[in-house]
Order: structure tokens, then C-alpha cells, then sequence
């Protein structure tokens, strides 16, 4: 395992020990989490601006989810 040094300020190590406290975790694991819903959110936010553009732009195929179903030999009104 890894481990990765953080610099804070005192005020800044007082936020992140009152808000480990109220999820009731270590502050290693506070800022582990907060970073990776993070990049999450990021990674979601650009594939859901990808998607617009392409949309947007005609670049974007779409078809009914019957279709699909039709395609890959689901029967649609079955489900």
C-alpha cells in the first residue's frame, strides 16, 4: 500500500477532522473519498457534455430501445 503526505493548514486540518468526525471515519479515508467522488463527478460531467455535443451536432445514432431488443433477439413486448 501506498502513502501520500498532504500539507494543510491549521484551519484546513480542523475542517477535515470535524467532517471526518461526522461521517465517522479517519481523515485518510475522508479526503481518499471525497477525492475519488470527485473525479467522478468530473468524468461523468464530460461524458454527459460529450454526449450533448454529439447530440447536438448530428454526429449522435440513436434508435428505440425496441429496436435494440429487435436487434439482439429480445422480445420487447415480453418484458
Amino acid at each position: 500500500m501506498s502513502i501520500i503526505s498532504l500539507r494543510v493548514n491549521d484551519e484546513e486540518k480542523a475542517v477535515l477532522e470535524d467532517a471526518a468526525r461526522f461521517y465517522k471515519c479517519s481523515m485518510s479515508t475522508l479526503v481518499k473519498r471525497l477525492a475519488l467522488e470527485k473525479l467522478e463527478d468530473e468524468y461523468d460531467m464530460k461524458a454527459a457534455e460529450d454526449y450533448m455535443r454529439k447530440r447536438d451536432s448530428g454526429a449522435l445514432k440513436t434508435c428505440p430501445i425496441s429496436e435494440v431488443c429487435k436487434k439482439v433477439g429480445i422480445d420487447w413486448d415480453f418484458l
